[in-house]
Parts: C-alpha cells; sequence; structure tokens
C-alpha cells in the first residue's frame, strides 16, 4: 500500500529513505534532492521551517562543508503505511570528523558521534513533509565547546527565531488533524500514557510498572543510561527546571515486525515556564518548549530500550533569547 507511485527501484519503505539518504549524504548526490523532495517540502526543526526544496539543498550543503565524508548509519526506521505513500521515523547514528569551518567555529578535526531522528511524510516518490531533530549539545561537547554558552549566544544571534512563544512552537510539531495514531492503538496509548503519568502527573514511580529493570534509555548530550534510576535522575532534572510543563502527543507509529521487538515512535511536546532549578540553571521565567521524537522498544508489555531525542541547544537558545529581551 504505502509503496504506489514509487520508482521501482524502491521496493519498501525502508528501502527507499536508507538509498535516498545514502545517495544524497555518502554519494554527495545533492541535487538529486530535487528528485526525491516536493519543491514546497516543510522541513521543520525547532529553528525554525523551511519550505523550499532549495533551503534543503543549502542546509545539506552547509552540513557537508562542516562535517564532509560523514556516515548516517541508519539504526532503525519505523514504518506507518497510510492510504498514500508512507509515514516514516528515522533514527540515524552520525559518525564524522569535524573538518570543515562552519557553525560550529573553524575546524579541530575532532571525530563526533550523535544520534538523530527525522519523521518523513512520503507519498509519489518524494518527501512532501519533515521534522528532524538532532543532538547538537552532544556535538558541541565532543568538540570540546561550552553547550550553554554556545546556545545562548544562538538564542541572542536569533532572538526572533526562539521567542515565538509556546504555543506556535508546539503548532510547529503538532499534527493538524490531531494526534494520529498509525498501528496497534493499545500499544501507543500505554506508551503515550506512560510519558503522561511522568511529565504532566511527575509520577515516576509509574517506571517500576512500565520500564524493564534494565532498560537502556538513551537521552540528550549524554551516553546512554542504564536501569530505571538513573533515567528517573535525568527525567526529574528536567521537571524540576519546567516544573509547569504539559506534556502532549501528537504522532505515533507502531511497528510489529515477526522476530523484532514491538517498535514505537512517537513525536511530542512538552510546553511549560523555565520557573524551577533543576537541568537548566537559575530559573529565569522564559517560556519553554521542548520538541522531542522518542523511539521505543518492548518486550512483554515493558520499554527495554528509549531513544529519547530532543535538542537542547533549542532549549538553552530559548533561555538565552528571553535574558537578551531583558537586557
Amino acid at each position: 500500500m504505502g509503496m504506489q507511485n514509487f520508482s521501482p527501484e524502491f521496493k519498501t519503505p525502508e528501502q527507499y529513505i536508507i538509498d535516498i539518504t545514502y545517495k544524497i549524504w555518502e554519494e554527495q548526490g545533492v541535487e538529486r534532492i530535487r528528485e526525491w523532495y516536493a519543491s514546497d517540502c516543510p522541513v521543520r526543526s525547532p529553528s525554525g521551517v523551511s519550505n523550499t526544496v532549495q533551503a534543503v539543498i543549502d542546509g545539506t550543503l552547509s552540513s557537508m562543508k562542516v562535517f564532509p565524508n560523514r556516515d548516517l548509519l541508519a539504526e532503525d526506521i519505523i514504518i506507518g503505511d497510510l492510504p498514500e505513500g508512507f509515514h516514516s521515523s528515522h533514527r540515524v547514528r552520525s559518525v564524522g570528523v569535524h573538518a570543515g569551518d562552519g557553525y560550529y567555529g573553524p575546524a579541530t578535526n575532532r571525530p563526533i558521534t550523535t544520534l538523530a531522528i527525522a519523521d518523513c511524510l512520503c507519498r509519489d516518490n518524494r518527501v512532501v513533509e519533515e521534522w528532524v531533530l538532532g543532538d547538537q549539545t552532544r556535538i558541541l561537547t565532543q568538540l570540546g565547546i561550552d553547550p550553554v554558552a554556545y546556545s545562548k549566544k544562538v538564542g541572542q544571534d536569533y532572538r526572533e527565531a526562539y521567542t515565538i512563544g509556546n504555543k506556535a512552537m508546539r503548532q510547529r510539531w503538532a499534527n493538524p488533524e490531531g494526534l494520529t495514531i498509525i498501528g496497534d492503538q493499545a500499544i501507543a496509548n500505554r506508551v503515550m500514557d506512560t510519558y503522561a503519568a511522568i511529565w504532566n502527573d511527575k509520577n515516576l514511580t509509574i517506571m517500576d510498572e512500565r520500564y524493564d529493570r534494565a532498560v537502556r534509555f538513551e537521552g540528550p548530550g549524554e551516553q546512554p543510561y542504564y536501569g530505571r534510576i538513573r533515567t528517573a535522575n535525568l527525567l526529574t532534572s528536567m521537571l524540576a527546571s519546567i516544573p509547569d510543563g504539559r506534556f502532549e502527543p501528537h504522532y505515533a507509529i507502531v511497528q510489529q515486525q515477526p522476530e523484532r521487538p514491538v517498535r514505537v515512535a512517537l513525536r511530542w511536546t512538552f510546553c511549560g515556564t523555565h520557573c524551577g532549578h533543576g537541568r537548566y540553571g537559575e530559573p529565569t521565567g522564559s517560556p519553554i518548549a521542548i520538541l522531542g521524537i522518542s523511539h521505543f522498544e518492548l518486550r512483554d508489555g515493558k520499554i527495554v530500550n528509549e531513544w529519547f531525542v530532543m535538542d537542547e541547544v533549542a532549549i538553552y537558545a530559548q533561555i538565552g533569547a528571553h535574558e537578551e529581551g531583558e537586557d
């Protein structure tokens, strides 16, 4: 169903995503973006929204200049079939060397490894809409750059991009048709209810029921956390910074395949105010919108692996833009 009107060279949605990524990045076929992206494709991220294929090309070229010969390794692609086309959630491990001058400053020739997730709506052999997140703080740390100072400077330099407010940030990530679930609704609801209990009700004891004791949790800017306690400590530090925040799910895909764990992709927001003492330092009163995408693997109904991707550069940039506006 999902491959109607796609080129015959692509047999499955997974192959389509892997192949076009490889041909664009590893083979440096940047101009082929015009072949595989709609001319008016919206690409959404915490820093803004672009609406032209030329913007996709320009962004790709900028990234290639900073990290030439970078490998984009597909860890997983969670697929939701649609009446026309498909929705993919592509988890990518990016490996490269900071060998070019650019938005991270002069080249350091340091190696980097980071994680990104790109959600794509695809039909008629093209990406027609994309939501993309990368863990920039992990890159900054590996380059020896202070992520807090760098990110606040981004917010000050591009203040208009980070002072649009929580409502506009949320709308960037939300589905216009409301919450959409593809696949088993009971499984999706259980995952979303778990997040709602943690983020809205501050009920981290639910992890004893919903997370495996040996859970592997990969969060922002850090190496993986192992076990419920260490995972809960990270989430608690984030909740402490934004105690009035509200979690809202927007798009969920549940994929069940033989001989594989149940996999879930969830796009979500958490919007509130930087009014507490926690991970993000002294309270500033800044509105903060977290735009997130999470991947889960479940065994016997419990979460055994979670990849929690958000861009903390955008968090500190929102704080920095707010502080700049008060001067």
